[in-house]
């Protein structure tokens, strides 16, 4: 029974779900910007790549 009150009472559990989201969150925001800026460096190489000869 100490095993249960121990796991009941520490909090790793919840720290490790908080540090999971806020994970998935840095992930998200990071592949969500780096579409953004992949889409506009396309567009400027086509630019670029059209003014060549």
């Amino acid at each position: 029974m100490s095993r249960w009150k121990q796991f009941l009472t520490t909090d790793d559990g919840p720290t490790l779900v908080e540090y999971a989201l806020l994970l998935g969150l840095i992930v998200l925001v990071s592949v969500t910007t780096l579409g953004g800026v992949g889409a506009g460096m396309h567009s400027i190489y086509v630019i670029i790549s059209g003014a060549l000869p």
